[in-house]
């Protein structure tokens, strides 16, 4: 070592000890740490929209940015504005925008079983408006919006994290301003009841959606919007809704002119104009809110849930007089029912209208799938978290089942244990103690259980002797029945089922250790998310006869979107008690992208979904600032879409994503085990003839 050498080493050193713990200043002064932007408080003004006075406010608020400083910037607010009326089953009707309006503070949340900011009442047919400040009239702004998710149960236009003042802020600071609109619907029970006839419906929270976007089409000019350039956006059911609204000629290209579609389950099987009437409750505006609101929470009981899922499978005569392909519906019970075109003298349906599906879209769209949809997406729970736990208990009593070949048997038997009061009591314990520990609820698929769970997703049928098995119907004693059932049927799954079931990467694994029955666990989720969401979204842009790009969201969020302390205090009226299906969506995020993990990303708000908020990593803030800025734009329509023969998919990860266009997506992404799966298996279930448009919904 050089003398020179050591010389620099020493004084680096002592320059370095001279800084630690002496009062002196160093000689280089430290850059000024910025002051935080601190918005204005809210102000209240008045704008003349047309000829109608409205009372607003004017918002300040920070924006962020890849390439420039923070900065305040203010938005307008149009809060709780009515635009239709409706008697309790009945379709809602249009309100013109009327005289003098109060539109500084949200408006009534609709009937729901879970606690949302605003009040709930069912006169709650409003929406919310965002622009940029001092719009001309005839600023001719692009259009936004926005149907909010929740399985058809829950939700609202106005919690915190679907508000567009960040996302119109920041459009309107970058020159390319856009008007956002978020709405409310009719939900559970009230959005959604059978109506006998051909061509009657009742899917009363879409006609809500369809008087909202009319309402747009009619006043959205008036606060500077155009209303040829309207893309509605929709999540979760938000989006199942659009993939409805997509075949009403009178909607589509009408009143919104492209859609955005995000977590569209297109494999899922709606309840036809048969299983829809069976359900019917009769309700009519005489019922008290009270008692249907109470069947409402019956019928969205996690376990009551399974009982009518394996029932609904096992198409049991009498129990079960009507019965789709699967029984999926029964998963998600308020989502829209597939109307009746013709009936038969004897008033079943005859001629069904078409699925979503099958109709197609009708204005250029975008739509695609996080990574992990399965884990959480509310109409899977009762399958993949409720079963594991059931089965370990009813195992403790009856260990030959999970040796039994005959996989029926146990789902036969589930749904009799099911019946026992005792039972329920014993179930609802093991989830309680589980929820103490998250990491303790580790859920698993034994090898005979995964098989029969499989099969009965997808719907099984019972064979048998008839008089055997009419003799054994008792409806007034339904254990009963199913002992007797238990002992001489047999249950036969699709032979698509079958087909998969034999395919390597879904075959059955062994239960004789944890990690091959975790495994099963695995593989179930990832046919649900192949077979629900990412190879329908997939199908869907391949056949689409207009312009459409497909993403797919794979960034594991550092932040759970979920809070399983959910549930309704008695005592404090506080809703910080345990929910266990919360709790199982909380826990199912854990492990990757979720349904629902990329709001906070595309509306660069850092809240979960009941508004708590949520600290992401500098690098997550960098992808909330790229993603909202991409995902109200022209480029995400213009730049990205999709080919067959290129398979191109817009990739959201971590690093970002304005050049990561991934293309032979399935093959790079579904790498396949099996020889049938090896060019990616969303292409190989769909060379078998094993994706749901060849099967349960051609």
């Amino acid at each position: 070592m050089t003398i020179a050498y050591r010389s620099m080493i020493a004084l680096t050193i002592a320059a370095a000890l001279a800084g630690c713990d002496t009062d002196t200043a160093p000689t280089v002064p430290l850059p000024d740490k910025p002051e935080p932007l601190v918005p204005a408080p809210v102000e209240p003004f008045t704008a003349q929209i047309g000829d109608v006075t409205i009372k607003a406010t004017k918002e300040e608020l920070v924006i962020t940015s890849n390439t420039e400083d923070n900065k305040l910037t203010s938005v307008e607010s149009f809060k709780g504005i009515k635009f239709a009326e409706a008697e309790r089953f009945e379709h809602s009707e249009l309100i013109d925008l009327g005289t003098d309006i109060d539109a500084t503070a949200f408006g009534d949340a609709c009937p729901q079983l879970k606690t949302v900011s605003q009040t709930q009442s069912e006169d709650c047919l409003n929406l919310n408006i965002w622009r940029p400040v001092d719009l001309d009239a005839d600023a001719d702004l692009p259009v936004y919006v926005f149907i909010h998710g929740g399985d058809f149960e829950y939700g609202s236009g106005s919690e915190a994290l679907v508000h567009g003042d960040t996302v119109v802020a920041q459009g309107s600071d970058d020159g390319k301003p856009f008007i956002y609109v978020s709405l409310n619907y009719r939900l559970g029970q009230l959005g959604t009841q059978w109506i006998k006839g051909a061509n009657e419906d009742g899917n009363y929270g879409l006609g809500d959606q369809k008087r909202a976007l009319e309402w747009v089409h009619n006043n959205i000019t008036d606060f500077g919007g155009n209303a040829q350039n309207v893309t509605v956006i929709g999540q979760g059911s938000g989006a199942m809704s659009i993939g409805f609204l997509q075949q009403d000629d009178d909607i589509a290209g009408q009143y919104f002119q492209r859609s955005i579609m995000q977590s569209n389950p297109y494999g899922f099987e709606y309840a036809s104009y048969d299983v829809a009437k069976d359900r019917n409750n009769d309700f009519d505006a005489n019922t008290s809110i009270d008692e249907i609101m109470a069947s409402q929470e019956t019928a969205l009981n996690g376990i009551e849930q399974l009982k009518n899922w394996l029932l609904g499978s096992l198409q049991i005569p009498i129990m079960s007089p009507a019965a789709d392909e699967t029984p999926m519906s029964n998963l998600m019970p308020f989502a829209p029912y597939i109307l009746c075109e013709k009936t038969s003298l004897l008033g079943s349906c005859s001629e069904s209208a078409e699925s979503p599906i099958q109709a197609g879209f009708s204005v250029p769209t975008v739509l695609g799938e996080n990574a992990h949809e399965a884990n959480s997406f509310g109409m899977l729970f009762t399958t993949t978290f409720l079963i594991p736990t059931v089965i370990e208990l009813l195992a403790n009593d009856e260990p030959e089942l999970l040796t039994n070949e005959e996989p029926a048997q146990l789902a036969l038997a589930m749904v009799n244990w099911l019946e026992d009061q005792n039972n329920i009591v014993l179930l609802q314990q093991k989830l309680s103690e589980r929820a103490s520990d998250e990491v303790s609820a580790e859920l698993v698929l034994p090898s005979s259980a995964y098989s029969a769970v499989t099969s009965l997703f997808y719907g099984a049928k019972l064979e048998g002797d008839l008089l055997e098995m009419t003799g054994c119907i008792d409806t007034s004693d339904i254990a009963g029945t199913l002992g007797c059932l238990v002992d001489i049927v047999d249950i036969t799954s699709h032979q698509q089922t079958q087909d998969i079931l034999a395919l390597t990467d879904f075959y059955p694994n062994s239960e004789a250790t944890l990690g091959d029955a975790t495994a099963n666990m695995k593989q179930f989720k990832t046919l649900l998310n192949d077979t629900l969401f990412n190879g329908p979204a997939r199908y869907m842009a391949a056949n689409s006869e207009v312009q459409a790009t497909l993403y797919y969201f794979e960034h594991k969020p550092s932040f759970n979107m979920w809070n399983f302390k959910t549930a309704l205090n008695e005592e404090t009226g506080e809703y910080d008690q345990l929910s266990i299906i919360d709790l199982f969506k909380t826990i199912g995020c854990i492990s990757g992208a979720c349904n629902g993990s990329e709001l906070p990303f595309m509306f660069n708000k850092a809240v979960r979904f009941d508004g708590s908020e949520i600290h992401p990593t500098s690098n997550e803030k960098a992808l909330m600032n790229e993603m909202s800025r991409l995902w109200f734009s022209e480029e995400l329509f213009t730049n990205y879409q999709y080919s067959d023969s290129a398979d191109n998919v817009l990739v959201i990860e971590s690093q970002g994503f304005s050049d990561n266009t991934t293309y032979d997506w399935d093959y790079v992404t579904n790498p396949g085990v099996d020889p049938k799966l090896r060019e990616g298996r969303l292409t190989g279930l769909t060379e078998q003839g094993l994706m749901p448009w060849d099967w349960y919904l051609n």
